[in-house]
């Protein structure tokens, strides 16, 4: 009895409590027809629940979303096809998917007037509203008779993964920078120089072969001299993301924090793209990002997606972890940081990333604008403190208030003169 009282519904177990009723009181008073009406009704739910759980189901599902993988903000359509071979009709099915909020409301479909063989095919569509990794289903299967006295609820196991990853904006290049390689060295069409000699030569160092010499250079100044051009290119860059919970204002796709993970996305595939290797550090240090020298990576970027698909705000209130572990790295970098709300203590952290005349680039969100209160004027001071302080050290500094978009507040740097 206790299985079959489980698979009722509350209209079912109403129809079992009315009809014992009605029994014992039929019985009491002598009434043979209101006995077998009580009977009928107590009857019903349990020949339902009888039926409902000998129907021997033989279900069939396959899954998916398409696409699995989409940058934020944009939707997907989720496919499921059902189908059965069974002994006994199925009565009514209705399907219920687990989906996470995040994607999405919970589709339900019905399946009625199912014979014994068939196949049905439901769509449904998602929005990726949250970055992340999701998974959709399992299915769950839901029995009942016409009557709606009895439910049996089954459930697959299959899952479908969705990936919504931040969005990722091309860039121009800008053809002011250069970055340093491991050799100090950067990209020769990209610095200035004065004449050619200083562009392709070099002054000699212990280990260097004998064939790279440069004669006529080295007659010249006066000592042996190189040909620079022959040395390993081997351009970097580091990309600061400032991931910190107190740094950032708005919810969702409006976030402040969401603007600077696109922006960080887009940078480090943009210099990958020219053949730098990359590393991002974000506020609990390096997301361990590495690149194939020379040229594009493929794994290097899905590794930048990835780590920032994953990457979540921080409770720190500094960006020392970040610094630090930027300042560890290798020497001669290209540095490009996506900052929140910024004080002096950390706009001076940054200038210790400026190595080997490393430039700086600074994206400076107006992260208030981003916010629905407005702010304080103490906040506002400090945060125009730490960009003059930037800008004094010779970093690039564009500040970017809602609305204004990645490729924009990149294209503004190259407009921007180092140190206004």
């Amino acid at each position: 009895m206790g299985r079959p009282w489980r698979l009722l519904t509350a209209r079912g177990r109403l129809f079992v409590v009315v009809g014992v009723l009605a029994l014992l009181t039929a019985m009491v008073a002598g009434q043979r027809d209101v006995m077998r009406l009580a009977l009928l009704v107590l009857a019903l739910p349990l020949v339902a629940a009888l039926l409902v759980s000998r129907a021997r189901l033989r279900l069939s599902c396959e899954r998916s979303v398409e696409p699995s993988q989409v940058p934020l903000g944009s939707p997907m359509r989720g496919r499921i096809t059902l189908g059965q071979d069974g002994r006994l009709p199925a009565g009514i099915l209705m399907l219920e998917d687990d989906v996470p909020r995040e994607l999405g409301p919970r589709p339900r479909f019905l399946v009625d007037k199912a014979g014994l063989s068939w196949r049905r095919e439901v769509e449904y569509p998602l929005l990726g509203r949250v970055r992340g990794r999701f998974h959709t289903g399992p299915l769950l299967v839901r029995t009942t008779d016409p009557f709606g006295l009895v439910q049996l609820d089954r459930q697959f196991v299959a899952t479908s993964e969705v990936m919504v990853t931040p969005q990722v904006v091309p860039l121009s290049p800008i053809r002011s920078t250069g970055g340093g390689g491991s050799t100090g060295e950067a990209r020769p069409h990209r610095i200035g120089v004065v004449g050619q000699d200083d562009a392709l030569v070099r002054e000699y160092r212990q280990g260097d072969e004998v064939r790279r010499i440069h004669w006529r250079s080295t007659a010249h100044r006066g000592q042996l001299m190189v040909r620079r051009e022959e040395q390993a290119w081997d351009p970097s860059a580091s990309i600061i993301l400032d991931s910190r919970s107190t740094a950032h204002a708005g919810a969702g796709l409006q976030s402040s924090l969401e603007w600077a993970v696109s922006a960080a996305a887009s940078v480090a595939l943009h210099f990958l793209d020219e053949g730098y290797t990359v590393e991002v550090f974000e506020a609990d240090g390096p997301l361990h990002v590495s690149s194939v020298l020379g040229q594009h990576s493929a794994a290097s970027a899905e590794a930048v997606i990835s780590r920032l698909t994953d990457l979540t705000p921080k409770i720190t209130s500094s960006l020392h972890y970040a610094i630090e572990s930027a300042a560890a790295d290798r020497p001669g970098q290209l540095v490009v940081a996506v900052l929140g709300r910024l004080d002096a203590e950390d706009a001076n952290g940054l200038l210790r990333l400026q190595r080997n005349r490393a430039q700086g680039l600074a994206l400076l969100l107006d992260v208030d604008t981003f916010a629905d209160t407005p702010a304080s004027p103490r906040r506002r001071e400090e945060q125009e403190l730490a960009a003059r302080i930037l800008r004094e050290n010779q970093w690039r500094v564009v500040q970017v208030p809602r609305g204004m978009g990645v490729a924009d507040a990149w294209a503004a740097l190259e407009n921007t003169p180092v140190g206004v």
